[in-house]
């Protein structure tokens, strides 16, 4: 039922390439070849199945067939290397938006890429980026998403019952053409203003972290403290329990509430 027809009607920005696949590895593995081959901006890959789904910190993402939103878009940002997280976070807003249209549910966000629906998780982000040699300038990102659009045919694995959700309850249809476009067509309504971040005061307002107790997990530790707010920057204000104030930065820790 996904289709390129079934998406490109709902669509109000012209994309250069759609191409929708029965079954992958990864859509955003795919993207990148693309993107090296020459893929123009805009092109789109969509999956109605993943066998090895990708997310953040080297985590499997689960993308059973049928039910799922998976998809990846080649971008060629002019923006600064040190502005590519803004990629992910414009996502963010941007499915929390959609979400809020078709379902008329709220959706809200957890640092940096994670979109939760009622208090369990039902969207990834994993944004993929290559560099010029020297560091100075972004050849292109690959943002990939993936949404728990309805309940899995055979539930969720027993590892992730009670931590994932879906935003459609199936008596719908197949919504997910129609999710898709409303995605695309958010995120290249802030697309040309990426580096002024119009999308941050969304992404602040929708953050379920601010105020509350948290978790911080470094690699080879962990600590503990209140989140006090996200800055321009995408980076949390952490109060330490011994008083102290820390601002950490994406890539760098997992945050999770208590």
């Amino acid at each position: 039922m996904l289709s390129a027809s079934a998406i490109e009607k709902h669509l109000r920005h012209s994309l250069p390439l759609i191409r929708i696949l029965p079954s992958t590895p990864s859509t955003n593995s795919l993207c990148r070849t693309l993107a090296e081959e020459g893929g123009k901006e805009g092109s789109l890959i969509l999956a109605d199945h993943q066998t090895a789904g990708r997310g953040r910190m080297g985590r499997s993402f689960f993308s059973p067939q049928g039910t799922g939103l998976y998809m990846s878009l080649l971008l060629r940002p002019a923006i600064a290397p040190a502005d590519a997280l803004s990629i992910t976070t414009c996502a963010a807003v941007c499915v929390c938006e959609a979400i809020e249209a078709l379902s008329g549910r709220s959706a809200a966000i957890k640092w940096v890429n994670d979109i939760y629906m009622d208090g369990k998780k039902v969207c990834g982000i994993l944004t993929e980026a290559a560099f010029a040699t020297d560091g100075s300038a972004l050849r292109y990102a690959v943002l990939g998403i993936g949404v728990n659009a309805a309940p899995p045919k055979e539930d969720f694995p027993a590892e992730l019952a009670n931590i994932a959700s879906y935003v459609f309850a199936g008596s719908e249809g197949d919504m997910r053409p129609l999710l898709a476009a409303e995605i695309v067509n958010r995120f290249f309504d802030y697309y040309p203003r990426l580096a002024e971040k119009p999308f941050y005061p969304e992404y602040r307002s929708r953050l379920f972290l601010r105020g509350q107790p948290v978790q911080i997990l470094w690699g080879n530790g962990s600590g503990s403290g209140v989140c006090l707010d996200v800055d321009r920057d995408f980076r949390l204000l952490i109060q330490r329990d011994d008083g102290s104030l820390e601002t950490i930065s994406s890539g760098e820790v997992s945050v999770k509430p208590f």
